[in-house]
């Protein structure tokens, strides 16, 4: 597990997904979930294994959608820019 705290600006593009569509795949899963760990009043959010296995995944092995760019601006800063992969 890995705790990271987010900006301001970092947190308003984590809330940008609408949590009501969280049933539409795996991306929006992923991106409510973390929502979710968010401890807002702190920016603190502790990502676990699988999370940090998830977002570089869904950053850069997938070739659709933006996502890279998205989770770049979320953890690009905390994770480093291969978001935490080697």
């Amino acid at each position: 597990m890995r705790s990271v705290t987010l900006t301001s600006g970092e947190i308003s593009v984590l809330m940008k997904q609408d949590p009501t569509r969280k049933n539409r795949g795996g991306w929006q899963l992923l991106i409510v979930t973390l929502q979710e760990k968010l401890d807002a009043a702190t920016g603190s959010i502790f990502l676990d294994r699988k999370d940090l296995e998830r977002i570089p995944r869904y950053a850069f092995d997938y070739k659709n959608g933006g996502w890279e760019s998205y989770l770049k601006a979320v953890f690009g800063r905390t994770l480093g820019p291969k978001l935490g992969r080697p």
